[in-house]
């Protein structure tokens, strides 16, 4: 039983981090030289809100490469959008599924891997592409 309540402690963390993770995505691309505007993804009196949140989240993919930034940035924010959507997919099937380890260790590698593309968008501020 102390296994159980670890993995769920485990995957109510891991969600936390992802709620954490879209917030701090939203907040960059709002900080863009052309500021993207996406909704929130907690749900809040809009049962809606978060597919909402996903479908604006996945439209900003295909517009990154439009974007007056450098060629690093927009990879960096394709991946970092990428990696934040394997992240929520294996959290998904981990609540209907259950909280097999492996999939608890891929959603928090995915959720690694957003912060350190956060953090190489961070590094320095996105450069506006010239051409």
């Amino acid at each position: 039983m102390a296994d159980h309540d670890n993995h769920r402690e485990r995957l109510l963390t891991l969600m936390e981090v992802l709620i954490g993770a879209f917030a701090y995505v939203q907040a960059l691309l709002e900080d863009l030289p052309l500021p993207v505007t996406i909704p929130d993804f907690t749900p809040g009196d809009d049962e809606d809100a978060p597919t909402t949140a996903l479908l604006s989240l996945d439209r900003v993919r295909h517009i990154i490469p439009d974007l007056p930034i450098s060629g690093r940035h927009k990879q960096a924010f394709d991946h970092a959008i990428l990696d934040w959507f394997t992240a929520y997919e294996l959290i998904v099937i981990t609540k209907m599924a259950g909280p097999a380890p492996w999939r608890l260790d891929a959603a928090e590698f995915s959720l690694n891997r957003v912060v350190t593309w956060i953090e190489m968008i961070e590094e320095d501020e996105p450069e506006v592409d010239e051409s």
